[in-house]
């Protein structure tokens, strides 16, 4: 996977760009018959969240729909957004927030299934703001005038931070944030270039193997069971491929329900597409998987989104969400 260096700002300006002419872009071209076997390109960031999407793999779901699953990596879900929109891949999993930014700029993309839930308390959250060992940074107002780093900006990490920091009292305008993948943001913050480092599983645990401690939990400190990250498709693709989506979403479902139930099968598939080393994989904190959006949650993020400046106007959820 080759790092991608864009930030978020002219990630949204390409696809902009790119949506008037969307069939210049790469856009799908025509239909697919129903119960036609179907290769999909689907877009995802190598974390937890994604498991159920190479576990439902592995198990034979999405085989049982004729469709062959061709995961692509990216750092983040305003990239994965972009290339989607562009028709580079028929699928994407991306952050809530980002999708709500592409809705609020009238993008052609939908919410079609759900990703990864946030923990339903602080004590079982797979996501941490960590500080290394031995740091002056002990409470969340000690942020206050630090540097954090976040997968992509404008997006769930600042968001959700901001609010726990809001909540405990802090100042979030006083935090600089910068955009560090996951993978290197451990090193990141060892090597001192960063005061505190924004990861979900299985970064968190490397990074506690490490010395470090988490200062906040920010999903869970947000809304409990909050909708982190669904799959989405764009309006072109969906309308031409109805029976395909139908499918997808049939397939990841059943994988959302079956990987919440089997946690062993999530220890496995992570170490397939991640590097991280198998007792790292055995002690990491799970995420939370099932097949329900949770829209209450959707639409907090939305008004979230609106009061930190991330858009202008909120979305309409019910174009956003493609409806069954």
């Amino acid at each position: 996977m080759k790092p991608l260096k864009w930030a978020t700002a002219l990630v949204l300006i390409a696809v902009v760009a790119c949506v008037p002419a969307l069939a210049g872009c790469g856009g799908d071209s025509g239909g697919t018959a129903e119960g036609e076997a179907v290769t999909l390109k689907v877009g995802v960031i190598p974390i937890a969240d994604v498991a159920p999407l190479f576990v439902g793999m592995e198990r034979g779901f999405f085989k049982e729909e004729k469709l062959t699953i061709k995961p692509q990596f990216a750092e983040g879900g305003a990239a994965i957004v972009t290339s989607t929109v562009a028709g580079d891949y028929q699928i994407g999993f991306s952050n809530t927030t980002s999708l709500i930014i592409a809705g609020s700029k009238k993008l052609p993309v939908k919410i079609i299934s759900q990703g990864v839930l946030g923990a339903a308390s602080p004590d079982k959250a797979w996501d941490a703001v960590l500080v290394k060992k031995g740091s002056d940074i002990r409470t969340p107002k000690d942020l206050e005038g630090k540097t954090v780093s976040v997968n992509t900006l404008q997006n769930v990490g600042p968001l959700t931070i901001n609010t726990a920091l809001k909540k405990a009292g802090a100042d979030y305008t006083k935090v600089k944030y910068i955009e560090v993948p996951f993978p290197d943001a451990n090193a990141a913050l060892q090597a001192g270039r960063i005061d505190a480092a924004f990861v979900v599983e299985p970064f968190v645990t490397q990074g506690k193997g490490q010395g470090s401690t988490p200062l906040l939990h920010s999903f869970e400190e947000t809304a409990p069971n909050l909708t982190i990250a669904t799959y989405f498709s764009t309006d072109e693709y969906i309308s031409k491929n109805g029976d395909v989506i139908d499918r997808f979403v049939r397939a990841m479902n059943k994988s959302l329900t079956y990987t919440q139930q089997h946690p062993e099968a999530v220890r496995k598939a992570v170490l397939d597409y991640t590097e991280i080393p198998p007792e790292a994989a055995q002690a990491m904190a799970l995420p939370q998987w099932r097949a329900d959006l949770n829209r209450p949650t959707i639409e907090l993020t939305a008004k979230l989104a609106k009061d930190y400046g991330f858009i202008e106007e909120e979305p309409n959820l019910d174009d956003l969400i493609r409806q069954p």
